[in-house]
């Protein structure tokens, strides 16, 4: 939990922007995520797409033409490992997975009175919350990603809403040493990552 504190408050802390520039949204959308395949015990296993929703907050501020947008939100991955049972007819899997992210988004676009499009980049920080216990001491207490996408500024009067859509790929493992459920054992061959898209609106104050 510390670690996450601290992690929360580098990300949101940053730097110290002008003020007049600084912005605060939240958002809501959907996600839609899938573990890559791996090879347990000899066994090549592969995961099922799954939907789930996020919801998360942001603070946003300018640096010369680039905005730059840390923030954290909450992750509904769903029952990430469906398919499991497929290869190991011994075990289940149905697991909830949710996660809290930080992402740290480097955003450029073109400012216009109404519409403006943009591009968007970053790396996230990945930590499990509220897994399923089964799950809870397997996966990696952190992963990293990185996040890319596009998205439209809207402005009505004094709001803005920006439509996104977005990719997050891993880029480090998101299980530990091994999975154990049921009492079997199941040790990797290589790195599983998660990977995911997501379509979400978010309102700008």
């Amino acid at each position: 939990m510390n670690a996450r504190l601290l992690a929360c408050s580098l990300i949101l802390l940053g730097a110290a922007p002008d003020a007049a520039a600084q912005r605060f949204g939240i958002t809501l959308g959907l996600n839609y995520q899938q573990l890559s395949d791996v090879t347990f015990n000899n066994l090549n296993a592969r995961f099922k797409s799954k939907e789930g929703w996020h919801v998360g907050a942001w603070f946003e501020f300018s640096l010369g033409s680039v905005d730059i947008r840390p923030g954290v939100r909450y992750v509904d991955a769903g029952n990430l490992y469906e398919g499991l049972s497929d290869t190991f007819p011994a075990t289940r899997d149905q697991f909830d997975v949710s996660l809290l992210e930080m992402p740290l988004l480097f955003r450029y676009g073109i400012n216009a009175p109404v519409i403006g499009p943009y591009v968007f980049a970053g790396p996230l920080l990945r930590f499990p919350s509220f897994t399923d216990k089964i799950l809870s001491n397997d996966l990696a207490p952190l992963s990293v990603a990185a996040e890319a996408g596009v998205g439209l500024q809207v402005t009505i009067g004094g709001l803005r809403l920006y439509p996104e859509i977005a990719y997050t790929f891993g880029l480090t493992n998101f299980i530990q040493d091994e999975l154990v459920i049921d009492f079997v054992t199941l040790t990797p061959e290589g790195e599983q990552r998660l990977n995911s898209a997501m379509l979400r609106l978010s309102l700008g104050l």
